[in-house]
């Protein structure tokens, strides 16, 4: 019996001990493995007392690495992964404090670049990264297989959503569900949409629980939409229309640049000039975004082809990524950096009507991307209203790549679910109690422990 009582004094007097030790620091480790380069992120934040708490996450290394781990795989060097992956562990272990190493999770989370690997590729490339990482003479931070994977995209408009409403302070505020902020994300190979919905949610609903209360979201990705898909699809589109030709016309290019497209069916590569075309442009985005017929979408309304997506009602979006470059390089952002869609549409035209060399001494930019921002300044106003059935005239949708002096990104939204979830399994939930401090509830724990012990001897 006396040990019972033991154990029971240590399941409630540790939660006290920890409120008495808040200003301890904890780490995490991210490796943001992206289509063209990774990031290593790592984080701290102090222990808190209650899963109830917004956690206070901050950045304190975004350091990035060439190449993209998917090459090792792609080239057929994946012997050469494990010198990789060691210099961002490395890197790491010089910022969380060695006595912590154990303690701190380290993630290992794969995006869109990767989700177009084949099958092979993908599982022989996370094989080896899990390889590595359940290696403690490799890695001496806390591993767990499931913290190493390729996420869906949904996953990534989840995090992004969860991380531009932490920044914009929304969680713990008791602020009504329809003042959080939707999230239109892109990157290279997908673009997502998150949000919490007015009315009853049919599909796509993704659940996330933060400072104690859950959120039940709409969420979903479109693989091959994002920036540098389309404009491969748009390649794809017209290169099929004949495939004896030697070069192809884009319209969605600037008139003087030029490109290579290499049709992975055939291996036959051709050339690629712009055509400076913004209406023939236009007609192949909405040939992508079409949706279907009202007998083929079940359940109703869908956005693009028969996927379901509730209205987008009134919330305030930021729209993050990809969605920032276009609109900023053709100046069509204020102050606010309010999007005003109708307006990039019309700068959008007036721009993909320019030569290449004109472009880039009239708007300042590179030749590099000066053809993207033809596209894209197509596209988004194109995406947002056919197939996300925002209307023209919103003045709901905010651009951003910052809030305050932060970055928007999935990968603090990926830190803080993933604590959320590690929290939730070890913390012991019980009533809020508002503003006591930590001696008033250890006192109140020794009166019940007290109590318990006088039964029992009262019984014996």
């Amino acid at each position: 019996m006396g040990t019972f009582v033991l154990v029971l004094w240590s399941m409630i007097t540790i939660p006290s001990y920890a409120i008495g030790s808040i200003a301890h620091w904890r780490y995490g480790v991210l490796l943001d493995a992206g289509s063209s380069s990774s990031k290593l992120k790592v984080y701290k934040w102090p222990q808190r007392s209650s899963t109830s708490e917004v956690l206070k996450l901050e950045l304190i290394l975004n350091e990035k690495f060439r190449p993209s781990i998917s090459k090792y795989v792609e080239n057929g060097q994946l012997d050469q992964l494990p010198s990789y992956l060691a210099k961002m562990v490395n890197r790491a272990k010089t910022l969380v404090p060695s006595n912590l190493h154990k303690k701190s999770p380290i993630f290992l989370m794969a995006t869109a670049g990767l989700r177009v690997l084949s099958t092979q590729h993908a599982r022989s490339l996370m094989e080896a990264a899990r390889s590595f990482l359940a290696n403690k003479s490799n890695n001496p931070f806390e591993y767990s297989p499931q913290g190493v994977r390729i996420i869906s995209g949904e996953e990534e408009g989840v995090y992004a959503w969860i991380s531009t409403n932490y920044l914009m302070n929304y969680f713990g505020s008791n602020k009504a569900p329809s003042q959080a902020y939707g999230i239109l994300e892109m990157g290279g190979g997908s673009t997502q949409i998150v949000f919490l919905p007015d009315g009853p949610l049919l599909a796509n609903m993704f659940r996330v629980r933060i400072a104690g209360a859950i959120y039940s979201l709409y969420a979903h990705s479109y693989l091959f939409y994002g920036q540098d898909l389309m404009t491969l699809r748009i390649n794809r589109y017209l290169y099929d229309q004949d495939q004896n030709v030697k070069e192809i016309v884009n319209p969605c290019m600037l008139i003087g640049d030029n490109s290579t497209y290499t049709d992975e069916d055939t291996a036959v590569t051709v050339i690629v000039r712009g055509g400076g075309n913004p209406s023939l442009c236009l007609t192949l985005l909405e040939y992508f975004l079409q949706s279907a017929d009202k007998d083929m979408c079940y359940p109703k309304p869908c956005a693009i082809g028969q996927t379901y997506q509730p209205p987008v009602g009134t919330d305030i979006f930021y729209a993050i990524s990809a969605f920032y470059y276009a609109p900023n390089a053709l100046k069509v952002l204020g102050n606010s950096k309010r999007l005003r869609i109708e307006y990039l549409n019309e700068t959008a035209h007036t721009y993909c009507r320019k030569n290449l060399s004109q472009a880039v001494i009239d708007n300042d930019v590179s030749p590099q991307y000066a053809s993207g921002y033809c596209m894209m300044g197509l596209y988004i106003p194109t995406l947002i209203t056919s197939a996300y059935g925002f209307p023209k005239n919103t003045t709901k949708i905010y651009i951003a790549d910052k809030i305050g002096n932060q970055a928007v990104d999935w990968a603090m939204g990926a830190m803080l679910y993933e604590i959320e979830s590690i929290d939730n399994s070890v913390f012991i939930n019980t009533c809020p109690e508002v503003s006591r401090s930590s001696e008033h509830r250890s006192r109140t724990v020794i009166v019940i422990i007290s109590i318990f012990i006088t039964n029992i001897l009262v019984t014996r």
